[in-house]
C-alpha cells in the first residue's frame, strides 16, 4: 500500500502520516490519520472526500514500532491536566496531549 502524501489544511506542511484505519459502520470508507509538527495537530483525512478534520480519537504513533502511544501520567506542573503518553517499547517517544486546546505535541 502507498504512503498517501497528506498537506496541514492549516498551514499546508507535509503532514506525518500515521495509520488508516477503514470505518465499516457507519460507511466512512477509509480514514488517513497525520500529525502536523508545525501546528501541533493531529488531523484525520477521509480519502473518499478529502475532508480534513482535526481528530482527538486516536493517539498518536511511535515513529518506531508505529504503535500507538500510551497514558504514562499527567504533568505536575500544569493545573490544566495536560496528559502524558509515551511508547512501552521506546522510552524516549513521548507526546503531551493539552486537553483543552485538544492538541497533541511531540515531546523532543
Amino acid at each position: 500500500m502507498a504512503i498517501p502524501g497528506l498537506k496541514c489544511p492549516s498551514c499546508a506542511s507535509d503532514l506525518e502520516y500515521h495509520v488508516t484505519i477503514e470505518m465499516m459502520n457507519p460507511p466512512v470508507g477509509k480514514i488517513d490519520t497525520a500529525y502536523c509538527s508545525k501546528c501541533a495537530r493531529l488531523f484525520e483525512r477521509v480519502r473518499d472526500t478529502g475532508t480534513y478534520y482535526e481528530t482527538t480519537a486516536w493517539p498518536p504513533l511511535c515513529r518506531e514500532c508505529r504503535q500507538p502511544v500510551m497514558f504514562t501520567g499527567v504533568k505536575p506542573d500544569d493545573p490544566g491536566g495536560t496528559a502524558i503518553y509515551g511508547c512501552a517499547m521506546h522510552p524516549r517517544e513521548q507526546w503531551t496531549f493539552n486537553r483543552p486546546a485538544e492538541r497533541w505535541s511531540r515531546i523532543a
